[in-house]
């Protein structure tokens, strides 16, 4: 058996060999393919909390993973799923810009900033977000980047609600170390950091079919014995798992029979082919026996499968379309130093995941996406009718009945007894409270808060989000951050599992509707 190597090289006469002998519409194991799709298994989540994070939280967002684990792929997801109208992303290696002099510059003509310093950049932020336009710094093959172009990003990220977000992909055992100066989320620090898993045997098992059938195949050209070797030699990372699957496949091939091998490399007809060709035959030999002579039929009667048809990625073209950099550029572009450029092919397969993002999971009333219908009315004591003139018409039951245009008491607190909009605005604007769950459902923020009625001081809001309402359930009043970090650590695990982070009134009070 050939033995199997880390870098898995294979040469392009054994990848030929393996499209005749398996019958590929092309190689389905290479890194993008026709027609390629995002797996979402261990990736969606992590997608969809960077799309929260992106939303509220000032932190250092970082995603570590080793080589071949799908970083650069899920960069590409992330900037594919972002809302192109709300959202300008600069995106850049750090092998490129690893200086903090040179990567500031590069940002600051991408985002045409009027100066080439953190304050210019700032500025330039703010006006953006004023106009509905949030600015995304996406950094690739982070764990180039100096230490000081590391602290810079982790001090434009943390400069205020209206800073750009900033995003880091990096190798894992790389990065680490440059990141322990700054400290991490969890006591009260800058960094929030996210670890890719690697696919488990099941995953890996439906990673493979999804490949297999984009080249016009499917997984019974697997074995069991063969995807478990695969998980294994693979270590269940997507990069490996390409490698690794081609070369079982090419080993299968050479402990098949010489006489399928030897036809497999002479460009011999495929096996449906000849199957093709037999039933042909035996019709053909029939209408001889039945007397009939044959004739030369006028159409095809047997539909032989037609290739799966190739989709050329449009990398190239996106690259083309790509502004200059010293260019104003308009509201929400991709600007990307990489050589990739293949955010634009993505979009189609996971439009819906910045949607998911944003929609936190609620267990009994799921978010929608039209405007949420308002929940029954609790029944009202009736309310005492002043004195009035003998001359006056007495009120009618109907009309002492009707409630105001603005309820006196907010849905929450007859329901739940969570805090309304009043209580957000009398807390200090220096104190912090922890941020729970956004939804466009009101009913899904109520929902939400009633389940948790017997935590301290949960509450919710109102807001606006890209022209449309935002509800948010948050829970406490903290002194500050750090309190409000270490509040998160006594919540119930259930609210703990929902990625709970700091937020502080000031900026709640802003953005109250």
């Amino acid at each position: 058996m050939t033995s199997y190597k880390e870098e898995a090289f294979t040469s392009m006469s054994d990848i030929d060999r393996l499209l005749d002998y398996y019958q590929f519409s092309h190689d389905p194991f290479a890194a993008r393919t026709p027609g390629f799709k995002f797996f979402t298994p261990k990736r969606k989540p992590v997608l969809a909390e960077l799309h929260h994070l992106a939303r509220y939280s000032n932190q250092l967002l970082v995603v570590t993973g080793p080589e071949g684990s799908g970083k650069t792929l899920l960069r590409q997801a992330l900037v594919a799923s972002s809302n192109k109208d709300a959202v300008q992303c600069v995106v850049l290696s750090a092998r490129e810009f690893a200086a903090e002099d040179a990567l500031l510059g590069y940002i600051c003509q991408a985002v045409n900033a009027e100066g080439r310093d953190v304050g210019s950049l700032l500025q330039k932020a703010q006006s953006s977000e004023a106009v509905g336009i949030q600015l995304y710094l996406v950094v690739d093959d982070a764990q180039a980047l100096e230490s000081s172009a590391l602290t810079m990003l982790a001090e434009i990220a943390e400069a205020g609600a209206h800073a750009p977000r900033v995003f880091l992909f990096g190798d894992e055992q790389q990065l680490q170390p440059l990141l322990e100066p700054l400290q991490y989320a969890g006591e009260g620090g800058v960094v929030h950091s996210v670890a890719l898993q690697p696919l488990d045997t099941p995953e890996t098992r439906e990673y493979l079919g999804q490949r297999l059938e984009g080249a016009g195949q499917g997984i019974e050209l697997l074995a069991d014995e063969q995807i478990v070797l695969i998980q294994q030699r693979s270590q269940g990372w997507p990069g490996k798992i390409n490698s690794v699957a081609r070369q079982v496949m090419l080993e299968a091939m050479e402990r098949a029979p010489v006489a399928a091998a030897e036809r497999a490399r002479r460009g011999g007809f495929p096996v449906r082919t000849l199957a093709a060709l037999a039933l042909v035959a035996v019709g053909v030999a029939a209408a001889w026996y039945m007397g009939d002579k044959p004739q030369e039929p006028e159409t095809t009667v047997l539909a032989l499968p037609e290739p799966i048809p190739e989709v050329r990625l449009s990398g190239d073209q996106v690259v083309e379309q790509a502004p200059a950099p010293a260019a104003p550029l308009p509201a929400g572009p991709v600007v990307d130093a990489s050589s990739t450029a293949a955010e634009q092919d993505l979009a189609p397969e996971i439009a819906a995941t910045a949607d998911d993002g944003v929609r936190e999971p609620t267990p009994a009333v799921p978010a929608v996406a039209t405007a949420p219908e308002k929940p029954p009315a609790q029944p009202r004591p009736a309310p005492v009718v002043a004195p009035v003139d003998a001359e006056s018409p007495a009120p009618t039951e109907k009309r002492a009945a009707t409630p105001p245009l603005e309820p006196e008491v907010p849905k929450a607190a007859a329901t739940t007894g969570a805090h309304n909009a009043d209580w957000y605005r009398q807390q200090s604007a220096g104190r912090y409270t922890v941020q729970l769950l956004g939804t466009r459902s009101e009913q899904a923020a109520i929902t939400f808060a009633a389940k948790h009625a017997e935590v301290k001081d949960i509450g919710y809001f109102e807001t606006v989000h890209q022209g449309a309402p935002w509800f948010v359930v948050t829970q406490g009043s903290y002194g500050g951050r750090q309190a409000a970090q270490s509040g998160v650590a006594a919540l119930p695990e259930s609210l703990r599992n929902s990625k709970p982070w700091p937020r502080s009134f000031g900026d709640i009070q802003k953005s109250l509707r």
